[in-house]
């Protein structure tokens, strides 16, 4: 009985091991499960944390290229306002003393594109490629608009020296920039009797390239403006040049100039005289870009000697004599001089021949 009770006791607390090791695997298993939710949660938690920074760190940067913006805005506005406004006086005194000014020409009631352009133009100021002594000003002065011929309205008109162009492209500022610097060299050449043909080579050879001349005179010396615009616009691609009629008598009637304004496209050696009825940028730019094709070519003339000129000058007196008053006189006098000349011919003719004659009976 004994060893029966001992054998039971051994089973009891065999029974008792066993159960208080599931019950420690059991709760082994329990806290390793909740560890591992706890480092799941915890790590979950340090994604939400870091998704949660980043976001608002973007926001952040939003918020200060924003600001960045506005702040460069208002700093524009600021210029913008402090930008001196010009009259029709400022601008004289300007061109008379030779002084360069970028002039934003606007309205500012009626133009909703103005202020953002106003804007614009104010960011140029202080720019490192703009030249020291290129004042930037706007006007809305009724006089000077009229006296530049302004009709639409943001324009930007650049004052150099005694002439102007003006602006026709976008008003961005890499774009205003671009156009200052071009604008600020004298593109338009000024020829005359002398030089014409030493620059243009218009008839031997066309070396120097495709030339656009405008012959024009005070009374039609508008179209000017449109010639300069073109030029800065066609730099280094088409020559662009003035003929002042009255000064260059020689090229008037080498190319039978008859109008005023004429305007005469020199390429390869022919000349295509401009016949659109519209001169401005628009149309002149068509023109040289391909419309000339649609008008005749003509061979460019070549210039005339001295002698004749001399010959010319010669007949040309001639003729106006026989016109006037001593139109017997001359005639009388022409006359004589052909007769003087056919005696002279006949005489030397004849000693001519008795000198042979004698030559053959020695």
């Amino acid at each position: 009985q004994e060893g029966t009770h001992e054998h039971e006791g051994a089973h009891v607390q065999n029974d008792a091991h066993v159960h208080e090791g599931a019950h420690g695997q059991e709760g082994a298993h329990v806290h390793a499960h909740d560890h591992v939710q706890e480092g799941a949660h915890v790590h979950e938690h340090a994604h939400v944390q870091e998704a949660a920074q980043g976001h608002e760190s973007t926001q952040e940067q939003k918020v200060a290229h924003g600001q960045e913006a506005a702040h460069g805005q208002e700093e524009a506005s600021v210029v913008a306002k402090v930008i001196q406004d010009i009259d029709l006086s400022f601008w004289q005194q300007a061109h008379s003393g030779k002084q360069k000014l970028l002039v934003l020409l606007y309205q500012p009631d009626s133009c909703d594109k103005c202020k953002v352009t106003l804007d614009s133009v104010a960011q140029l100021v202080g720019q490192p490629e703009i030249p020291s002594d290129l004042e930037i000003v706007k006007s809305s002065n009724a006089d000077l608009v009229s006296h530049l011929g302004v009709n639409q309205f943001p324009s930007l008109v650049y004052l150099r020296e005694n002439s102007h162009v003006t602006y026709d492209g976008s008003f961005g500022v890499e774009d205003l920039l671009e156009w200052v610097q071009l604008a600020t060299q004298q593109v338009t050449h000024a020829l005359n009797d002398e030089s014409f043909e030493h620059l243009t080579q218009a008839s031997t050879g066309a070396t120097t390239g495709d030339w656009l001349v405008v012959f024009y005179k005070d009374t039609c010396k508008n179209v000017l403006l449109a010639l300069d615009t073109l030029g800065v616009r066609l730099h280094g691609r088409i020559n662009v040049a003035k003929v002042n009629i009255p000064d260059s008598p020689s090229q008037v009637e080498r190319f039978k100039i008859s109008e005023c304004p004429e305007i005469i496209f020199f390429r390869q050696g022919r000349m295509y005289r401009y016949t659109l009825p519209v001169l401005d940028v628009a149309s002149l730019r068509s023109f040289v870009d391909g419309f000339y094709k649609n008008v005749q070519a003509q061979p460019v003339p070549i210039p005339k000697s001295n002698f004749d000129f001399l010959t010319e000058n010669i007949a040309d007196y001639i003729k106006i004599q026989l016109e006037g008053e001593n139109r017997n006189a001359i005639l009388a006098g022409l006359v004589g001089v052909v007769t003087s000349f056919l005696f002279l011919v006949i005489c030397c003719f004849r000693s001519t021949g008795g000198d042979t004659r004698k030559e053959k009976k020695e």
